[in-house]
């Protein structure tokens, strides 16, 4: 049987109660991969960083086996020691995937096996000044320079990259060049449909999941909130963040205390499992998804699978999976104050966008990522 590397930093992980989390769609994607591989026939195992606690050194979740390498820090020098294990865990495998960021660095050390570049996005064409802007300038900077290193071992070393959209094969080529579309592959994120789910009553509140983060501008679901309660007052939004850069939750907390809205209108929660987040999207009346900066967005394949109407800003990446005025809204980037206005245009006719949000999903089908996969590896 032959076996599977999966590289990945950040990883799922079960919690002292037995659920599945994942603190972004890049974790879900390679768990996902990672299930597609067993189904294949080849054994997986995917190596990741031990960030807390609750996550075990080695554990098998799904059938997968996860094994961690403890990290102080990822701003730490240990940070290589994990990058070293890697290099060392990859001579037992025939192939080697390699996730979003910091893996790519040990391209150039990993002999004679297939290897496999993951690319969900790229930041080149953001510029430093993005990079700055969201992370502050010590690590802001290492990020932009670890994305350039990371590129160029991606064109010189890999034998495949996957991208999870068209758009971002596009900005993969913008980068590296015309040659590299050769190697690229297009395998979007699938979703899984949760006919358990199906059919739940909506409430009263608008979802937002993701991490906060400037570029992602969870901000502005509270302009979107403002103008819900001047339609129907009970309404609340939740908010499922992962994770939290502080910078992002100061401005959050001063456009709450602006735009005059209470605690008790806003609900923020961290580590939710996997099944309590698909509950959540079933609920909620809309997922408003706010992000300037998108590869494909699994978030929002899930929402459309159990039903629920997203609105969003209007990126390249979104072709083909959102459908605008028939699944979702899709405004101009960064123009809250429409984005605002969609959520009532979907209320007031919710039966006809509940209905077309099924209608773009056979395209993330698991049998079609099953088929890209197995060009891949064979």
């Amino acid at each position: 049987m032959k076996k599977a590397l999966l590289i990945s930093e950040s990883t799922v992980y079960k919690d002292g109660n037995g659920k599945i989390v994942a603190r972004g769609g890049g974790e879900v994607y390679m768990h996902n991969l990672a299930k597609l591989l067993l189904k294949l026939g080849v054994e997986p195992t995917v190596f990741g960083i031990k960030e807390f606690g609750e996550q075990n050194s080695e554990k098998y979740i799904d059938g997968i086996l996860y094994k961690r390498c403890e990290v102080r820090s990822r701003k730490s020098f240990s940070l290589f020691k994990y990058l070293f294990a890697g290099i060392r865990e990859s001579k037992k495998y025939d192939f080697v995937f390699m996730n979003q960021f910091v893996p790519h660095l040990i391209l150039p050390f990993i002999k004679r096996k297939k290897k496999i570049a993951i690319i969900h996005d790229v930041y080149k064409e953001e510029g430093l000044g993005f990079w700055i802007n969201q992370y502050g300038f010590f690590t802001g900077f290492i990020g932009w320079l670890v994305e350039k290193f990371k590129l160029f071992f991606d064109k010189k070393y890999s034998d495949v990259i996957i991208t999870v959209s068209e758009e971002s094969k596009r900005k993969i080529i913008s980068a590296l060049g015309s040659k590299i579309a050769r190697k690229i592959i297009v395998s979007p994120s699938i979703v899984y449909k949760r006919d358990d789910l199906i059919g739940t009553k909506k409430e009263n509140f608008i979802l937002f999941i993701g991490r906060f983060v400037d570029y992602k501008h969870p901000e502005h679901v509270l302009h979107v909130l403002k103008k819900l309660k001047s339609f129907e007052g009970k309404f609340k939004a939740v908010f499922v963040a992962p994770r939290i850069v502080k910078k992002t939750l100061r401005f959050f907390e001063k456009t709450m205390k602006d735009l005059g809205i209470g605690n008790g209108d806003v609900f923020i929660l961290q580590n939710c499992g996997n099944d309590d987040v698909a509950k959540l999207i079933a609920k909620a009346k809309l997922l408003v998804h706010p992000s300037c900066v998108e590869g494909q967005g699994i978030i929002m394949l899930e929402a459309l699978s159990l039903g629920t109407p997203i609105i969003a800003y209007n990126l390249p990446a979104y072709e083909g999976m959102l459908l605008d005025g028939e699944n979702c809204e899709l405004v101009k980037k960064d123009d809250f104050g429409k984005l605002a206005d969609s959520a009532l245009k979907i209320l007031n006719n919710y039966s006809k966008y509940q209905d077309n949000c099924y209608i773009s999903l056979e395209e993330f089908s698991e049998e079609k990522a099953l088929e890209i996969l197995k060009g891949i590896i064979e």
